[in-house]
């Protein structure tokens, strides 16, 4: 089964390109252009990853994981994609429960490798087993 990702990013020429990226590797890919539509999304379509940027007008990226976190839902895990390296801002991602980080500029092998990584991690869930 393919993997559905969500690429949260405002930055229109990048999400094209993480978009492609990720496409030409076989993903499902559904974008956004803010938190808020992420958010909105969420509720809507179910997504095993989530590329989510930090620096985001209205709603950043880190108060799009807060956000998440206040659901109470199981959430898919999230890798932070941000030109923002700052020690301080990588680490509160991570206590918010992003599982990776990934630098921009970045190179495609790079993003994939930090994809499957990711993918890798998270928990199956199993629909097509019969209970009894």
């Amino acid at each position: 089964m393919t993997a559905a990702v969500l690429i949260v990013e405002d930055d229109e020429i990048i999400r094209d390109m993480i978009d492609i990226i990720l496409s030409q590797s076989g993903y499902r890919v559904t974008t956004a252009g803010s938190g808020e539509s992420a958010l909105d999304l969420l509720k809507r379509v179910k997504v095993d990853l989530i590329l989510l940027d930090v620096n985001m007008p209205r709603m950043s990226g880190l108060d799009v994981l807060m956000a998440m976190a206040k659901t109470g839902r199981n959430t898919p895990p999230v890798v932070m994609v941000s030109a923002n390296r700052q020690a301080g801002t990588v680490a509160e991602a991570m206590r918010l429960g992003c599982v990776g980080y990934v630098t921009k500029p970045f190179a495609p092998g790079d993003l994939l490798g930090r994809v499957a990584r990711a993918l890798a991690k998270r928990p199956v869930v199993r629909t097509d087993c019969v209970h009894i």
